[in-house]
């Protein structure tokens, strides 16, 4: 029996990788003039370049840069910050995926310069009011001293922070928790509410929360164990909630994971063009055709289950995995270990970072495929032709088969 998101463990973290469409544009938006580029209308951080990319350019350090544009803006916003686990961006992750949305990016740039100085990663909820919260994670994509102090920073802006802490002994989680100890009650800290989210034993998380607060007068909770992302997602808008003070009134979320992103929009195609002038029809055909819808391949498309077991014929392969690249859900495996999720998983990585070192190198961003010799394995990478999004990955023995001949064997198998 196939099992729902909400009803899975901890899934990996979802690393997005572009599309093929959004590779092939422009990275950075042309604005006109300074007030076009400043002039935003709201209060988002950051100018929005795609449906779920952002960019600020700074021009200086980014992390005083980010602290400027929360004091001058003032946005309310939750920040999800991983102690001894990796479950923030997984969390984002089940959030976007359970409305086949992606997670959205904000590039933080130098001004002249291409190359991202940081990425931070966040989706955006629905109030009831239908203005909208971000829910950030600080696992950013920046140097270690830029990671940390940014860390801080959405921790100590946000309106609710939220501590996802793992499995770790007392000694190492009184050692993880010190730096936030010292800026919560030494530092400058507007922040007065905070979440301690255990995803493991949680005997001894309510002596380190007071600890942690001290005489600062920040309020910090402890909820039950998540075991979840739908429970994790239960108590984090119920703490929201409770923290406005108003359930049930304008500024709630929804506790129900399933529900709390919204859908994208469905892309509508352009009507054909009409040859002939419509005066010239008879009355009864003179209204135009309604606009064609082009919705993305879906898997009953396609036997995905037949694909993967054709591929599994490419000499020495031992895995192989059809996966979409943008929720990270494997639509089938064939062959042994490794098993589905973790090839989906690894999968992004790898494409990511091949768009990363294709952007830093100033090469271009588009990943066509890869193939990666291992001590005893290749591993094939390969967007499937004529489906946007769908990528394969084979794990082939090295000591059975040929990376130039599984590709050539691949590139059959494609052409049925």
């Amino acid at each position: 029996m196939n099992r729902t998101p909400d009803d899975l463990p901890w899934p990996p973290p979802v690393r997005r990788v572009a599309s093929r469409e959004e590779l092939l544009s422009p990275a950075t938006q042309i604005v006109r003039d300074r007030e076009d580029y400043l002039g935003q209308g709201d209060l988002d951080i950051g100018r929005r370049i795609a449906d779920d990319q952002y960019e600020l350019f700074v021009t200086h350090e980014p992390t005083n840069a980010l602290q400027q544009e929360f004091e001058r803006l003032q946005p309310d916003f939750i920040a999800l910050h991983d102690i001894g686990a990796s479950s923030s961006l997984r969390l984002l992750g089940a959030l976007a995926g359970a409305a086949g949305a992606r997670v959205q990016r904000l590039s933080i740039r130098r001004q002249g310069a291409g190359v991202p100085l940081a990425v931070i990663q966040f989706v955006e909820a629905p109030l009831a009011n239908g203005s909208k919260l971000r829910i950030y994670t600080t696992d950013i994509n920046a140097d270690s001293h830029t990671r940390q102090q940014m860390a801080l920073v959405l921790l100590s802006r946000s309106r609710l922070g939220v501590l996802m802490v793992g499995e770790l002994p007392p000694h190492a989680l009184t050692a993880a928790l010190a730096p936030l100890q010292e800026a919560v009650q030494h530092g400058h800290w507007p922040n007065r509410d905070l979440l301690l989210l255990p995803l493991g034993s949680a005997t001894a998380l309510a002596a380190h929360a007071a600890q942690l607060a001290g005489r600062s007068g920040v309020t910090l909770r402890v909820t039950p164990q998540a075991a979840r992302p739908a429970d994790a997602w239960a108590f984090i808008s119920g703490g929201w909630n409770r923290v406005q003070g108003q359930l049930g009134g304008a500024a709630t979320l929804t506790t129900d994971l399933s529900h709390a992103v919204p859908k994208p929009p469905v892309p509508q195609a352009e009507a054909p063009t009409q040859q002939m002038d419509l005066a010239d029809l008879p009355a009864r055909q003179r209204t135009r055709p309604a606009p064609l819808t082009t919705p993305m391949p879906v898997p009953g498309g396609v036997r995905w289950d037949d694909y993967a077991e054709r591929c599994m014929t490419i000499k020495g392969a031992v895995s192989a995995c059809v996966f979409d690249m943008h929720t990270l859900r494997p639509m089938a495996h064939a062959g042994g270990r490794p098993p589905a999720e973790r090839l989906a998983a690894q999968g992004v990585i790898l494409l990511s970072a091949m768009s990363d070192a294709g952007r830093a190198l100033g090469l271009g961003t588009t990943a066509r495929e890869a193939c990666i010799t291992l001590a005893g394995h290749h591993l094939l990478l390969r967007p499937v032709p004529r489906h946007p999004g769908v990528v394969l990955h084979v794990v082939v023995d090295a000591n059975v088969g040929n990376a130039t001949l599984a590709r050539m064997q691949l590139e059959r198998i494609e052409a049925l």
